[in-house]
């Protein structure tokens, strides 16, 4: 019997199994609930041995806008609650912890992204195996720019050191298009011809007998975990935690105290707004 989720929907397409998020009005927000549920929902066609793909996508405006809290998400122990140093430590520990589970499933993993992929929606992207995004998605991590470090960082094995520092010392975004040509994505497709390319891209994937698919992803997954990145996951969590201390990040949060979330983004961003010619 399939598990029941409230954030997401899963498709059974063959061999491929298809998770879609499901709060468009919100822009898919990974709540506590959502995140459980995404990491349920992988774990579950990890363990299917008829099931050789894993698509990841969301419904509406945007792949998703970041984490986010909806009081019924959120339960005892989550870090919504936590406001101490070695809880805000755990809990963004615990986050790459989780999303190691993504990165750690056995079979391949794509990330189908369009529209905005900003802050916690790249944590996911990044911890898929493939990334296939639409022309013109927006993806990036602005919140560096106020709140504090990627907390599971996985930028570096992506795109390498300079594009890294580029985009990371700005909070600067890249269209899919753009992230192609720096290696940030795979492929990218015309918005509308996204979820065929990506259906396409996976059946092609599972043409590929699953212990051979397994065999090879475990090799390449170990290769880049010998250079580090469990390790400088752990670091940027704690750094992500001294950031969230800053005197930038103490004024962005009253910022928001007192003009709401979305005006104080627009507010912190307007300085960047100039525009930006990346290649």
């Amino acid at each position: 019997m399939m598990a029941e989720f409230s954030t997401l929907t899963v498709e059974h397409l063959g061999p491929i199994r298809r998770i879609t998020l499901n709060r468009p009005e919100q822009h898919n927000p990974l709540t506590p609930r959502c995140v459980r549920e995404i990491l349920r929902a992988i774990e579950l066609a990890g363990a299917d041995a008829a099931v050789r793909a894993v698509i990841i996508r969301s419904t509406g405006r945007s792949f998703s806008s970041g984490y986010g809290y909806v009081a019924e998400d959120v339960e005892e122990g989550d870090f919504a609650q936590h406001a101490g140093i070695e809880d805000d430590a755990t809990a963004m520990i615990g986050l790459g912890s989780g999303w190691a589970r993504v990165w750690d499933c056995p079979i391949p993993v794509i990330a189908q992204v369009h529209g905005n992929c900003l802050a916690g929606g790249t944590d996911l992207a990044l911890h898929c195996d493939l990334v296939v995004a639409a022309e013109d998605a927006r993806i990036g991590f602005p919140p560096v720019r106020s709140m504090g470090v990627p907390p599971t960082h996985m930028w570096l094995y992506n795109v390498g050191p300079q594009w890294t520092k580029r985009l990371l010392l700005t909070g600067d975004t890249v269209t899919g298009s753009e992230a192609q040509g720096i290696g940030l994505v795979v492929a990218t497709a015309p918005a509308d011809e996204l979820d065929q390319a990506v259906l396409d891209l996976a059946s092609r994937i599972a043409l590929i007998g699953r212990d051979l698919l397994i065999a090879n992803k475990r090799v390449i997954n170990l290769g880049v975990e010998l250079m580090g990145r469990s390790q400088l996951q752990k670091f940027s969590a704690l750094n992500d935690v001294i950031g969230h201390r800053a005197p930038e990040a103490r004024a962005f949060s009253e910022r928001i105290g007192e003009l709401g979330l979305r005006e104080a983004v627009r507010e912190r961003d307007r300085a960047f707004d100039t525009p930006d010619r990346l290649a």
